[in-house]
């Protein structure tokens, strides 16, 4: 009886251990891919450049014509309080996800401390929540010359705004800006200023980089995504802002630059692409017969 005894609870020790080896595995798998597997996103940049020229039947055609769902990037004016974008808002969500820009680098200066930084994104999550996909926290924070602050006034705002919509369980963004200066390295700036709190918090970190204001330098990309998925390390990364703005781009140089990125390889495992082509309404609407279009169409899945 002693030695049946003994083989039932040999039997169910054994099955326990393989139970929890099994469920262990899963979660292993299901945190990896919860880190390191996303959807591709394929972004635009929409800001309030275009309301006098170009109507938003227009723009929303546009986007419905597209071949994938894109996430547009909508940038907010200081100017404007967000109840005055819910129409559009509502009209982009049918046809694309949002990742919203309350407040753009060059603003930035203009909220002087970290509450008045943070009620805009209280005021901005009030009217505009249901339509939001990734808040975008922070925009190219460490350039300094034109936010005109401290870096450890910029972090205070940023990490703030983070801590405030993380804890109503939203996706959130964080955009660094890159420059072909070693005296403005990116890398340094955010290992030195930005708290480990706020690296592993954010659900994207992304690269903003105009190579019009760079000489047209072409950054080693595989190396400035490998560095940079170690300073953030489960974040998803991409290029958050790019574009031909130059006084002089012509309709090929913004072709061969719009490819350039949009058919971008995948730089790291946790690379999901972005883009955000910065002009697009200017660029690419009407988008009947505009090569620009179609050359953002033909981006890398």
């Amino acid at each position: 009886m002693e030695n049946k005894k003994l083989t039932l609870y040999r039997i169910l020790f054994l099955g326990l251990a393989l139970n929890f080896l099994i469920v262990s595995f899963a979660k292993e798998n299901l945190v990896k891919k919860s880190t390191r597997e996303h959807e591709q996103i394929y972004g635009l940049t929409i800001d309030d450049a275009w309301y006098d020229n170009i109507e938003l039947k227009d723009v929303i055609e546009g986007l419905k014509t597209l071949e994938v769902r894109p996430t547009v990037r909508m940038v907010m004016s200081r100017e404007i309080e967000p109840a005055e974008y819910v129409k559009l808002f509502r009209a982009v969500k049918e046809y694309a996800d949002i990742m919203v820009c309350p407040v753009d680098s060059f603003v930035m200066k203009n909220f002087k401390d970290t509450n008045s930084y943070l009620k805009r994104f209280e005021d901005s999550y009030e009217k505009l929540s249901p339509y939001v996909s990734i808040w975008e926290v922070g925009n190219e924070i460490n350039g300094t010359e034109w936010i005109k602050q401290k870096p450890e006034v910029i972090i205070d705002k940023v990490s703030s705004t983070a801590a405030f919509l993380k804890s109503k369980d939203e996706k959130i963004a964080l955009t660094l800006y890159c420059t072909d200066s070693p005296h403005q390295d990116m890398m340094e700036w955010a290992k030195k200023y930005i708290p480990t709190e706020l690296t592993e918090s954010v659900n994207y970190c992304f690269v903003s980089y105009y190579e019009d204001d760079n000489c047209g330098y072409l950054p080693e990309w595989e190396s400035v995504f490998k560095e940079l998925g170690e300073i953030f390390p489960t974040a998803f990364l991409g290029i958050g802002e790019c574009g031909n703005t130059a006084e002089n781009a012509t309709q090929k140089s913004k072709i061969s630059m719009a490819k350039r990125y949009y058919q971008m390889p995948k730089y790291h495992e946790r690379f999901v692409g972005g883009y955000f082509w910065w002009n697009w309404v200017k660029d690419c609407i009407p988008y009947k017969d505009n090569e620009v279009y179609e050359a953002i169409k033909s981006y890398r899945r």
